[in-house]
């Protein structure tokens, strides 16, 4: 199988160096081998070394090195990329630079929080800190979109030390190798351990590693501060210099060994436990985490969930080393890792099929009456739609652009009609934000949704993690219970028969009102 590589051109000087990589559920998971059989990788890998990078066996100890060195790629010059100690940092409030959806890394050290944000560590990579007392760093590889963070101290007793590390500029699967200042022996990203120097081999103790929006970050942590972007460096922080890398499943180097279990750049969370022939490796993809995971392993269970812009790793036992990454590199560390896939209850597509006929189930008006959806049919064809409150920000953008929708809609004779388990004052309050106009009901004792196929109950993982953003669903609903529906919309005829189907346990998804509409256009004699 041909590869798409692209080779990097060195760009000199510190101004320009990060660019210079882009222009050029609690009961056992269900697992599947990560092969490494892509027939032609080994074949096609060749190492790349750019004039007047970085030269290892001169500037770094070598000693004990475990990795190949042959697929050592070097592209810069050390500290090209500058690692950055003890940073500014400032109030998350006040740093308007930053847009809601931009991605930061959450560390959290006993009741110490700190963010940084993933536009400063594109250019940087790597944050020597200390949060809660303790010496941290958070690193990102952009070219893995791989997010880690791990306790600076290594070593036992009084023999511990704190280190510095640096970034090296050379690669290993396609991952950033760092140097630590004080032996310069190199350590991997994603190996999480020491690979050369007098300390070779030694684990690094990682923290559980959560990706989060900042504007889910500044909700969570009232008062907490970031790394600011005045880091004395002269960088664009207004963006990422790798979008473009993000976009298809090319690499920029070459990499031997990918497992071929799922597309390259598959994004998930990569979880190792032990050393050797003991060891062992899960991958667990976004889509396999749903609301919330949680994945047993040798040492106790490693809780997770998926937040809007990556992964969160809720709680891991001591021993077991995270990470979010894609998956193309993590298969090249773990060969062995197995593939976790969806839980058989999220597997299972949710709502009833086009052909079906609605069921009838009692609901509640904003003023407090009971309906019976079936008398609504008669009127049809309805828009049915699924939401699950008004606290759900992809909620209240899907009902605003519904609510621009709504003249097109009748024109083509449809109605709108909402379905939530809030309670009506709040299902009233959230019609009311969305600019719109249209019946809404309280489906209090979810009766609609468990007929329609769309019910589900939050896990533990995820309802500990709307917790800590401050989201109480049991509050929101009628019910007073962790429950919710799939974002689903269904188009049901005069007839009561369902004409049109879009349901999706993934909360982030929503059917497109433009294609919903033409559904029901087409149902016009």
């Amino acid at each position: 199988m041909k590869r798409n590589l692209v080779v990097p051109s060195l760009i000199a000087g510190a101004a320009a160096c990060a660019s210079a990589y882009a222009q050029s559920s609690p009961s056992a998971p269900t697992t599947r081998p990560a092969s490494s059989s892509r027939p032609s990788e080994s074949d096609e890998f060749r190492q790349v070394s750019r004039k007047g990078s970085v030269d290892i066996e001169k500037e770094y100890n070598l000693s004990g090195l475990s990795i190949p060195k042959e697929e050592i790629h070097t592209l810069l010059p050390r500290d090209a990329i500058p690692a950055l100690t003890d940073p500014k940092t400032e109030p998350a409030d006040k740093a308007d630079w930053l847009p809601g959806d931009a991605r930061v890394i959450e560390v959290v050290v006993g009741e110490d929080v700190l963010g940084v944000p993933l536009r400063v560590l594109d250019w940087h990579e790597v944050v020597n800190t200390t949060v809660g007392g303790m010496p941290v760093a958070a690193t990102y590889c952009p070219l893995c979109d791989s997010a880690t963070v791990f306790s600076r101290k290594v070593g036992a007793g009084g023999a511990t030390t704190v280190l510095e590390f640096g970034v090296s500029g050379a690669l290993y699967n396609s991952n950033v190798l760092m140097y630590d200042r004080k032996d310069k022996g190199l350590w991997s990203q994603l190996g999480m351990r020491a690979v050369s120097g007098p300390l070779a081999g030694t684990a690094l103790e990682m923290l559980p590693v959560e990706v989060v929006t900042f504007a889910a970050f500044k909700k969570a942590h009232p008062g907490a501060k970031i790394v600011s972007r005045e880091t004395g460096h002269d960088r664009d922080y207004s963006r990422s210099p790798y979008e473009t890398y993000f976009k298809d499943e090319g690499l920029m180097v070459p990499v031997a060994h990918v497992g071929d279990a799922l597309p390259r750049k598959t994004l998930g969370v990569g979880i190792a436990f032990g050393d050797g022939d003991a060891s062992r490796a899960w991958f667990v993809p976004t889509s396999a985490i749903g609301d919330g995971r949680t994945i047993d392993t040798p040492a106790g269970k490693v809780r997770l969930a998926r937040s809007e812009a990556g992964v969160a790793v809720i709680e891991a036992p001591q021993g077991v080393r995270t990470a979010q990454t894609f998956y193309y590199s993590w298969s090249a560390f773990y060969p062995r890792t197995s593939v976790v896939e969806a839980a058989a209850a999220d597997a299972a597509i949710p709502g009833l099929a086009v052909g079906e006929r609605a069921p009838d189930a009692t609901v509640t008006a904003v003023d407090g009456k009971t309906v019976q959806l079936a008398s609504l049919y008669q009127n049809g064809p309805i828009v049915l739609t699924f939401y699950r409150g008004g606290w759900c920000p992809i909620c209240n953008r899907a009902l605003a652009a519904w609510a621009g929708k709504l003249d097109a809609l009748k024109s083509a004779g449809g109605t709108f009609v909402g379905l939530t388990p809030e309670k009506p004052d709040l299902a009233a309050q959230t019609r009311e934000k969305s600019g719109g106009e249209y019946a809404v009901f309280s489906d209090g004792a979810f009766a609609a949704a468990k007929a329609f196929k769309v019910h589900f109950v939050v896990d533990e993982a995820t309802k500990a993690k709307y917790q800590q953003f401050g989201l109480n669903v049991a509050e929101s609903n009628v019910s007073g219970t962790w429950e919710l529906p799939a974002p689903a919309t269904f188009v049901i005829d005069r007839d009561g028969v369902i004409r049109y189907v879009f349901a999706d346990w993934d909360y982030r998804k929503r059917a497109d009102p433009d294609e919903v509409i033409g559904a029901v256009r087409s149902l016009k004699p």
